[in-house]
């Protein structure tokens, strides 16, 4: 398997206590802004998170989430709602995400995507937390640091779902 971050990705959910700099976390949010989007709409903003009460609130968020309050650091992804095309949001904000969780796995960090989107319970929860106003929506939480212990990397080729039209 190459190098490259796409074949070294998995999920991490759990970290160890070592800080993740601000630097990494800007490098990561710049990755996720170089995403592409519709018309260029770039309907993408990020609430960053550290404080130990907020993170713990966050991570109530679901009942497969409270895990993320261990994490270093947490990612809220924000959907402005008003942009130049908003019926490619969800599209445009899952290419953010991605391009996220590879920049934390080329900086050797860990992080998971916690769907909060399309959901309104998770997402009126997290206006709610974040005290957000009605022209954006929460769209996903992502923990970030450094992984705990080293994850094996599952091969998820299947050959069988690609049709070759020629």
């Amino acid at each position: 398997m190459t190098e490259n971050p796409i074949f070294k990705r998995t999920s991490i959910r759990q970290w160890t206590n070592e800080p993740v700099s601000d630097e990494q976390i800007l490098n990561i949010l710049k990755a996720g802004m170089q995403a592409p989007s519709a018309m260029n709409s770039q309907p993408w903003q990020f609430i960053v998170v550290t404080n130990p009460e907020l993170k713990k609130k966050l991570s109530e968020v679901s009942p497969y989430s409270h895990f993320a309050a261990n994490a270093p650091v947490l990612l809220a992804v924000i959907c402005r709602k008003e942009n130049t095309c908003p019926p490619y949001n969800a599209i445009d904000m899952g290419i953010c995400i991605e391009n996220l969780l590879l920049e934390a796995t080329a900086q050797n960090l860990g992080a998971v995507c916690l769907g909060v989107a399309p959901l309104t319970d998770r997402m009126e929860y997290l206006a709610d937390v974040l005290n957000l106003d009605d022209s954006v929506e929460p769209y996903a939480l992502i923990p970030v640091g450094h992984p705990a212990h080293e994850s094996k990397v599952v091969d998820r080729f299947d050959e069988s779902r690609i049709t070759w039209i020629r």
